[in-house]
């Protein structure tokens, strides 16, 4: 490289650097969160020579700067509600806004060693839906030999931004937001080839048994025709994947059960979410499809947080939804346990309903304290049974009503756990394995890459 261009790479460093002692100087601080935008914001790059050449640092320098101009919370917030002005609304007190909420399978800043686990989490990734309408059809059938007809694809599906985070729609009906859904057949492919895989690895090598629970995200429960074929069928995208998995996996009919709830409070409306009500009837599904009967809901003790306003509303910063906020609903666990959550080799015990988060903005991360890499339950369930779970952010709603059933309990989540899958599930002598996601990760495949990836030796 000539002198030249080595001078304007240092210069252009020297200015990004000015610009950053600006930012602390007038406003712009060092946050690690947007409350607005409900994600973490960029990070100081770390120096290296080989970083610098192959222009990493840079780039990592500009995003830094980007996410550190002064006053940007109330530029963000300016920004959003001018744009929401520009949803298409029409008759049925629905509106249509873009969004680029949906990050499913974006790797996730917290999972550097350096995180302290105790602090607020960065954005919980995933968006996928709130709000719930009963429609008035029958109860699918998921057995992998039904017939079901292939899923329609959308004939302009959501696209993909430089960044790997869906653009998609967000339908406003009333009170309640909710993603429109776009079936994607290749990532539904990727998503069944990827999980035979898993289940052919983890039962050749560790005697592992398989399960897999895709449940359905708010829209499919709608109840206008016209606005549910804004959709796919989610019923028609499960069962397609369905029948494509292997047969020694357990599929989990979550949507038949949500289904038969569906005018109880099964997703929150200002989130992409289910509520732990809607976790508790993924539950029941996956209890029902091992043969174990669930605990009846009724048994636990409830607690309710209110004024959660979610990433829904953080998308569209709907004036709708800002006026009735979502309650969140806990139920207790009344097993004794021990909830240690890993970063690298550093445990640190947490509460799996961390109530510190009662009081900040994404109160969704009550529930096991947000996404980590993974971790360990450990109850006083004596019976042998050590299950992991796969799983997205939908799963951690879900994960507390599984503690009567198993000894151990290891929450593994792909966008920020960093090792071989086969080896680790061997160490911690697991002997049953629930893949556990929302149907989003049939709209694109980063979810699934990911799994890809730990699956490498």
């Amino acid at each position: 490289m000539k002198t030249g261009q080595w001078l304007q790479i240092v210069f252009f460093i020297l200015f990004i650097y000015s610009g950053a002692a600006m930012l602390w100087l007038y406003g712009g601080g060092d946050s690690a969160v947007s409350e607005t935008e409900n994600r973490a914001l960029a990070r100081m790059p770390i120096w290296s020579g080989q970083a610098l050449r192959s222009g990493q640092y840079v780039r990592g320098l500009e995003n830094y700067v980007a996410d550190h101009v002064p006053f940007r919370e109330t530029l963000v917030s300016a920004g959003k509600t001018v744009a929401s002005w520009g949803g298409v609304s029409g008759k049925d007190d629905a509106v249509i806004a873009l969004s680029g909420a949906n990050n499913t399978a974006q790797t996730m800043p917290a999972a550097v060693p350096q995180t302290d686990p105790t602090q607020t989490d960065p954005a919980q990734t995933k968006a996928e839906t709130p709000g719930a309408e009963q429609a008035a059809t029958p109860k699918p059938d998921h057995s992998p030999h039904s017939a079901a007809a292939a899923p329609q694809t959308q004939e302009k599906p959501q696209t993909q931004d430089e960044s790997g985070r869906i653009v998609g729609k967000v339908l406003i009906v009333g009170n309640r937001a909710m993603n429109v859904f776009a079936y994607a057949p290749a990532s539904a492919k990727r998503y069944a080839d990827t999980i035979n895989r898993l289940e052919r690895l983890v039962r050749s090598e560790a005697g592992i048994h398989v399960s897999v629970l895709l449940a359905p995200t708010a829209v499919e429960f709608v109840q206008n025709e016209k606005l549910r074929k804004l959709s796919t069928s989610q019923d028609d995208a499960i069962r397609g994947v369905y029948e494509q998995l292997s047969a020694p996996i357990v599929r989990v009919d979550a949507l038949g059960i949500l289904r038969k709830h569906s005018e109880e409070y099964i997703y929150f409306r200002t989130d992409h979410h289910w509520t732990a009500t809607g976790a508790y009837y993924g539950y029941e599904a996956y209890m029902r499809a091992l043969g174990v009967p669930p605990v009846p809901l009724e048994r636990y003790e409830r607690q309710q947080v209110p004024g959660f306003l979610g990433s829904q509303y953080s998308a569209t910063l709907s004036k709708k939804l800002e006026k009735e906020p979502d309650t969140i609903v806990l139920y207790k666990p009344f097993v004794s346990h021990e909830y240690a959550v890993h970063y690298s080799s550093h445990p640190s015990r947490m509460d799996l309903l961390d109530m510190s988060h009662a009081s900040r903005k994404n109160k969704y991360r009550i529930f096991l304290s947000g996404d980590r890499p993974w971790a360990r339950i450990k109850t006083e369930t004596d019976n042998g049974r050590r299950l992991a779970v796969i799983k997205d952010s939908y799963g951690n709603a879900l994960i507390p009503f599984l503690l009567p059933h198993f000894a151990e309990i290891y929450v593994i989540d792909p966008r920020q756990f960093d090792q071989p899958l086969i080896p680790f599930l061997k160490e911690h002598e697991a002997n049953e394995l629930l893949v556990l996601n929302n149907t989003e990760v049939l709209v694109d495949s980063d979810f699934i890459r990911l799994i890809e990836t730990r699956l490498q030796p």
